[in-house]
């Protein structure tokens, strides 16, 4: 529990809070709260218990903030943005934004993730279902046989753009019997083949091309979600069953899901009349209905600003606790800004031979 957290514990609340979840009750309603004191009580529900935690807020920029805050009080936090919508075909979706998702889909899928924060936009959203993800991942052996053919289509399948050399996430390039793919914008990964058997199998460092790590198998995951035209799928499927589901402003959340579905009725509307193609998305995303129907089956915290409520058993923090939360939280992250200084990097002699290489040594050295 970070210092800034360990200030709550002299809120007469907080111990009564924290039994609850270690109890599994639910839901527990929690009022009085700052942007800053909901990410305390995030970080204190983390803490007691160490299950995975989705976060459900009510628009993209609280879900950034609370990930900034969430961050800042040093925990390991991921934000799944909404998918943009497109409506016209000079429409260009960021692949910032496709990359981020996905990446946090596979974070999910495999389990690896401790707290994500995700806004009603994508809560509602059709995505990629966990099942049809498991069967779009490439995986590799050492010593396995495999049709360089076949895996350049595949590759194609799941997003990737072949190149001569790979120049960022999401691109592979084959030369020879030398297979590269940039799984992130600075690693890749290096297979070598001896006819169709896999020989080595290695990261390396996209921006130099130099082999870091030898390793004995890899998967290779979607690089958007968009290997699927028509997903079924929804965020909730991905959760594990102990997961906690936090509302960060439940009544706000419920508006927003309300406001987009009618919106979408009137743009579906608006584009039929147009005669454009009413984009799948936007006739199959999820009600609120439908979203508290699964998430009952989790164990439910509400966190909400107002402080006025009938419901007896809801936790109604002091406005001097939070006040002490918040004063704590700018005191350290104020002190931590100021300690960073910039220090521009000199290259080193490596990084300068490294930029040396040519294509063809590529192709025969053992970087």
């Amino acid at each position: 529990m970070s210092e800034i957290t360990e200030n709550f514990l002299d809120s007469n609340d907080i111990p009564e809070f924290l039994e609850k979840i270690k109890e599994k009750i639910s839901p527990i309603k929690i009022l009085g709260l700052s942007d800053v004191s909901k990410a305390c009580v995030i970080q204190m529900a983390k803490s007691v218990d160490k299950r995975p935690i989705l976060v459900i807020t009510y628009n993209e920029l609280q879900a950034q903030n609370l990930q900034k805050n969430l961050k800042a009080i040093g925990q390991n936090v991921i934000y799944i943005p909404k998918k943009d919508i497109i409506t016209y075909e000079y429409d260009a979706q960021s692949m910032d934004i496709l990359h981020s998702r996905i990446d946090g889909i596979i974070k999910l899928y495999n389990e690896e993730t401790e707290i994500v924060v995700i806004s009603a936009e994508t809560l509602i959203q059709p995505i990629l279902s966990k099942k049809k993800l498991s069967n779009y991942i490439l995986k590799f052996l050492v010593a396995n046989e495999y049709n360089i053919e076949e895996i350049k289509e595949k590759l194609v399948l799941l997003g990737y753009e072949r190149c001569d050399l790979t120049q960022g996430k999401g691109t592979f390039s084959l030369r020879g019997d030398i297979l590269d793919i940039a799984i992130t914008s600075k690693q890749g990964v290096r297979i070598e083949f001896f006819g169709d058997e896999i020989d080595q199998i290695r990261y390396y460092d996209i921006q130099t091309q130099r082999s870091t790590e030898n390793i004995n198998q890899i998967k290779i995951y979607p690089v958007s979600e968009e290997v699927e035209k028509e997903p079924n799928g929804n965020i909730l499927e991905y959760l594990e069953k102990d997961n906690i589901i936090i509302f960060d402003e439940i009544s706000k959340i419920e508006l927003r899901v309300k406001n987009i579905l009618e919106d979408n009725i009137l743009l579906i509307k608006n584009l039929i009349e147009k005669e454009k193609q009413v984009p799948y998305i936007l006739e199959h995303m999820y009600n609120m209905e439908q979203i508290l129907k699964i998430t009952n089956d989790y164990q439910n915290i509400n966190l909400e600003s107002q402080d006025l409520t009938s419901d007896k058993d809801a936790i109604i923090l002091k406005h001097e606790d939070v006040k002490k939360i918040e004063d704590k939280f700018y005191e350290i992250t104020k002190q931590e800004r100021e300690q960073r200084t910039y220090k521009p990097k000199r290259r080193s002699s490596e990084f300068r031979d490294a930029e040396k290489i040519t294509f063809s040594d590529l192709r025969i050295g053992d970087y």
